[in-house]
C-alpha cells in the first residue's frame, strides 16, 4: 500500500502471529481490518513488498529526465511545440505538449505558449493628436 513501509507491513503481520485479532491490530496501527488482512494474505503466500503501482509508466523515464533538463537549459525561450519537435529530432520520442507542460510544471521549469512576435501596426497606439 503506496505510504506504508515495509517495516509496518511487518509489524502487523507479527502482531497478527502473535495472537491479536484483525480488528485489534487495525486500531493498534491505525489501518482498515481490510489492510490487515490483506497483509496477512500476502504474508502468507511469500512476499510482504510493495506492489507495482498501476498505470502506464511515465514517457518521460528518470534517465531521460537529465538529458531533458539539459535540452530545456541550452535554449530558455523555447515554446512547447519547440521542445516538442527537438525532443523527436533527439531521441526518436515523441512527447505531446500535455506531457512537456506537466513535466516542465514539476520541475518548476518556465516555457513560451508561443513564438513572440513584433508588435503590429494596426495595434499600436495612436499618435496624440493634440491639434485638433
Amino acid at each position: 500500500m503506496p505510504g506504508y513501509s515495509m517495516d509496518l507491513r511487518e509489524r502487523i503481520v507479527a502482531a497478527l502471529g502473535e495472537g491479536a485479532s484483525v480488528v485489534s491490530v487495525a486500531e493498534r496501527f491505525g489501518v482498515c481490518d481490510r489492510t490487515v488482512r490483506r497483509y496477512r494474505k500476502r504474508a502468507q503466500a511469500g512476499s510482504l513488498a510493495p506492489l507495482p503501482i498501476p498505470g502506464r509508466a511515465p514517457r518521460l523515464r528518470a534517465e531521460q529526465e537529465e538529458a531533458f533538463v539539459s535540452m530545456v537549459e541550452e535554449k530558455s525561450d523555447w515554446t512547447i511545440e519547440q521542445l516538442s519537435q527537438e525532443w523527436d529530432r533527439r531521441t526518436g520520442v515523441f512527447l505531446p505538449s500535455s506531457t512537456l507542460h506537466d513535466h516542465l510544471k514539476r520541475l518548476g521549469g518556465r516555457y513560451k505558449k508561443r513564438v513572440a512576435s513584433p508588435v503590429s501596426a494596426t495595434k499600436m497606439p495612436a499618435p496624440n493628436s493634440e491639434s485638433r
